[in-house]
């Protein structure tokens, strides 16, 4: 069926329909940098957009409902009972429409007494008096009676940007009915949403075939004597209940207003407030779309092209020392280096340059400006000092770290979508072709680093970009750079081994399922467990009933095979990840690996690696421990391993002051086995194994926010048992139970919660309508806090002990860093020194109360190390 031309109506659209669209389509991290939550306000402004731009419309009015309470109230009491309240996210953006809708030239009303709907329907019967088109945006239902006669519903069928348009075969092909009979057909089945009653029993298949053969409800009610059955009865016994209801449903088009269609005029967006609002709320990729629409005028102060000059090394070598502050842009071209500088504010320089003529432009970087050292500002930094390590890129500004700080939840840090999002518009000169695009994102480096200041010193965010994440960019780069050896010949008989372990694990699975499949295939293991040897089936999926770890966990007593397909996918697992993919990943040569050190991945603030992930490497299991094993130093060095204990727990005991948790620490107690004798009330010479495992787990439980749910899955106990456990803890540790409610009341307020260095976090979810959200959100908060204060704490760690290995002229190497443990490998003369100067620096890191503790082991594997 083809959509109805639409364009030059007018349009009408519910506010509130809209705004609650737009909240719950959108995800709730869209927000300021300061927190202030505008995904509702984002998707109305698109929605808006596009009705302006694909539509042309002659008018557009957005009616809002003006109170809780309306004349419907009047009839019934209950009218709308029942409701959840409003999101706080969604409330706090509620006031600020108005604005935004007059910004664009859109007309806004609201009557007391009245809903939106009904503005809505007395102007589209105004439009259709005076034969206009006019068009209602909505997502409720009750509007579809006014369709007919030149008037269209429009609703949103996805997110904000696809949108279905109803007329009235649309209405009939959908319900059953044709628009006149909605109020009917609504006074049948009811409306939840509204709290309408209508008939027990009757939805919407049984309403519309009801109303097939009478042109209304009550001539259907004057004809009950023509069904048999249930429909009578029902409607015998409802059909006060199923009138009133249709009343409830009629929309009231005699709504006394200062204004009527006819007189509604297309809008002018007033461009100052326009660009005003887009800047307030930070819709800077919105404003930008503006611009290209014609809807706004580019900034005044583009002013004209940049122009772009191919230089020689030794002229960017000048322009770059006497500079003070250099913007720049690269990409590798082979055995190459693309480079684009901007030095000053009239022209951007590139060149194709070595890696030795780049390190040798920046060598004397502001020196001859009189102005001390230039100032380099970059994207990806790391990957800068890769190519070339003698270039300052860590005493300057990267856009990429510090849109991670401001924004530490994003997907991506891709410079051209962050320096438009920024409000960053820049014109180079499309010629020489070869230049113009690395030009361009060196101007836009240059503009979203001087764009990104204010926003990181008015969050508190500086002195952690500055003092930490830019020093540890060549901590990084270099630890890349040196790589960490694995023995290659033991890899390979680990290998060997965990191969015929899987054959003989396949085997014996074979055996007890009675025939041969892909044990790697989820569906074929389907169904052999669900199928042929009929275990109880759990979730289903779309290819069938899931077999992922949690089901699988909870059929392990109901037959032998579970267990062996259990530690089938475990041995697979670190078979694939890593003893097969670490030799393919080393040099062939030096048997070294280099790992990439991720700096803007997580929300927390913890690095992660890939290629390969290091991170997850079991460390207690037997097979994680033979891998570790297969991490050695080189011929005449050392590893040295250096480890947090108990960093996350001494930061919680630090922050919420809990003098049982203090106590333990200051007398060097098991700090779990403190805590059974705490949660279980024995003496901690009576605490068992297993009670100071369940004590481990709700100690670190309470760091991750764990639920009652979450910690009776992992200790394999009734739910109301792991409740039990966190109840006892809080009420022994009552300074962690307020130190809880503190964190979570405060980001609730907040928006956002600051580790101990200051690093934020934004945590809508804590302000969500959705219980579920919500206490994920509260786990989130409490995370962050503890897990991003150890995150900063090592990454401090990090720098001074790369920073004193350099200045004391150290062969000594940062290789790895894995959670709270960092791993050097070291010249078995300096092996020693290297180690006690590892413990040093890292119990410095930061003062708390109990004290950090390092422990620290030296030998020729990661495993002898530790």
């Amino acid at each position: 069926m083809s959509q109805p031309d639409l364009t030059g109506a007018l349009f009408l659209i519910d506010g509130n329909s809209l705004a609650y669209r737009a909240f719950y389509a959108l995800p709730e991290t869209i927000a300021t940098s300061d927190g202030f939550p505008t995904n509702a306000l984002y998707g109305f402004s698109t929605m808006l957009v596009k009705i302006l731009v694909d539509y042309r419309p002659s008018g557009v009015v957005v009616a809002w409902d003006a109170g809780k309470r309306v004349f419907r109230h009047e009839q019934y009491e209950e009218y709308k009972a029942g409701r959840k309240p409003m999101p706080e996210p969604l409330v706090e953006q509620m006031e600020r429409f108005d604005e935004l809708v007059e910004a664009f030239g859109c007309q806004t009303l609201k009557k007391e007494g009245y809903e939106a709907d009904d503005i809505l329907a007395t102007l589209a019967r105004e439009a259709r008096a005076q034969g206009q088109k006019a068009v209602i945006v909505t997502a409720d239902r009750d509007a579809l009676q006014l369709v007919g006669d030149g008037i269209f519903v429009m609703t949103n069928t996805r997110g904000v940007s696809e949108v279905k348009v109803y007329d009235s075969e649309a209405v009939q092909e959908r319900y059953g009915v044709p628009p006149a009979k909605i109020p009917d057909f609504i006074g049948l089945k009811g409306d939840s949403s509204d709290n309408i009653p209508g008939v027990p029993g009757i939805g919407d298949k049984t309403a519309a075939a009801l109303l097939a053969d009478y042109p209304t409800l009550e001539e259907l009610l004057r004809h009950l004597d023509d069904l048999k059955g249930k429909r009578r009865q029902l409607l015998e016994e409802f059909g006060d209940q199923a009138l009133f209801s249709k009343e409830l449903a009629t929309m009231c088009d005699e709504v006394p207003l200062d204004i009527d269609a006819g007189t509604v005029r297309p809008g002018t967006p007033d461009r100052t407030r326009l660009r005003e609002t887009m800047g307030r709320y930070e819709f800077h990729t919105l404003a930008g779309r503006l611009e290209e629409l014609g809807l706004l005028e580019p900034p005044e102060d583009q002013g004209s092209s940049l122009e772009v000059k191919q230089a020689k090394p030794g002229e960017l070598r000048t322009a770059v020392g006497n500079a003070a502050e250099a913007a720049l842009a690269f990409e590798v071209e082979g055995d190459s280096i693309r480079l684009a500088v901007r030095a000053d504010e009239d022209a951007i320089l590139y060149a194709s340059l070595t890696p030795a003529q780049l390190e040798e432009v920046f060598e004397d970087a502001g020196q001859r400006g009189g102005h001390g050292p230039c100032r380099v500002l970059s994207h990806d930094s790391k990957s800068l000092l890769r190519l070339a390590p003698g270039v300052p890129a860590e005493r300057g500004h990267d856009t990429m770290i510090a849109a991670y700080l401001l924004k530490p939840s994003s997907r991506t840090y891709r410079l051209e979508q962050l320096a438009p999002a920024a409000g960053v518009r820049v014109r180079v000169a499309a010629e020489p072709a070869d230049g113009a695009g690395l030009a361009t994102a060196a101007a836009q480096v240059q503009g979203l680093a001087r764009a990104q200041a204010d926003p990181l010193e008015n969050q508190g965010l500086m002195e952690l970009f500055r003092e930490v994440e830019m020093p540890l960019v060549r901590v990084l780069a270099d630890m890349e750079a040196a790589g960490i050896r694995i023995d290659l010949p033991r890899l390979g008989e680990l290998s060997a081994k965990v191969s015929d372990q899987l054959e003989q694990l396949a085997d014996e699975i074979y055996s007890l399922a009675g025939e041969r499949f892909n044990i790697d295939s989820p569906q074929q293991l389907s169904v052999i467990l669900f199928d042929k040897l009929k275990l109880p089936p759990g979730k289903k999926t779309k290819t069938g009933f899931s077999t992922d770890a949690q089901v699988l966990k909870g059929l392990r007593d109901k037959h032998a095979v579970i267990a062996l397909v259990e530690r089938y996918r475990e041995l697979a697992k670190l078979n694939n990840t890593y003893i097969q993919a670490l030799p393919e990943l080393a040099d062939p040569q030096t048997w070294r690996i280099h790992t990439t050190f991720n700096q803007t991945v997580t929300a927390t603030g913890r690095l992660s690696s890939s290629d390969p992930n290091l991170q997850n490497i079991p460390i207690r299991t037997p097979l994680g421990e033979k891998i570790r094993d297969c991490f050695i130093a080189a011929e005449g060095h050392r590893l040295v391993a250096a480890d947090y204990s108990q960093v996350e727990l001494r930061i919680l005991a630090h922050l919420s002051n809990e003098p049982g948790l203090k106590r333990a620490f200051a007398a060097g107690e098991d700090i779990h086995r403190s805590t059974a004798a705490e949660v279980f009330k024995v003496g901690p010479e009576d605490v068992t194994h297993t009670q100071r495992d369940r004590a481990k787990a709700v100690n670190f439980g309470i760091i991750y926010g764990i639920s009652p749910f979450g910690l009776s899955e992992q200790l394999d106990i009734p739910q109301e048992e792991a409740a039990g456990y966190i109840d006892t803890y809080l009420s022994r540790y009552q300074r962690v139970a307020g130190f809880r409610r503190e964190i979570i009341d405060k980001a609730t307020a907040d928006g956002f919660v600051t580790t101990l260095l200051g690093r934020r976090r934004p945590v809508p979810e804590l302000r969500s309508g959705e219980d579920r959200v919500r206490r994920l959100g509260e786990r989130l908060a409490i995370n962050t806090v503890i897990q991003g204060s150890a995150a900063d704490i090592i990454k401090v760690a990090m720098v001074n002990v790369h920073g004193q290995l350099r200045r004391q002229g150290l062969k000594t190497n940062l290789v790895l860093q894995v959670h709270d443990e960092l791993v050097l490998e070291a010249p078995d003369s300096e092996a020693d020194s290297a180690a006690e100067l590892a413990k040093r620096q890292m119990a410095a890191a930061r003062e708390l109360d109990p004290p950090l503790e390092v422990e620290v082991g030296i030998g020729h594997t990661w495993l002898e190390a530790k």
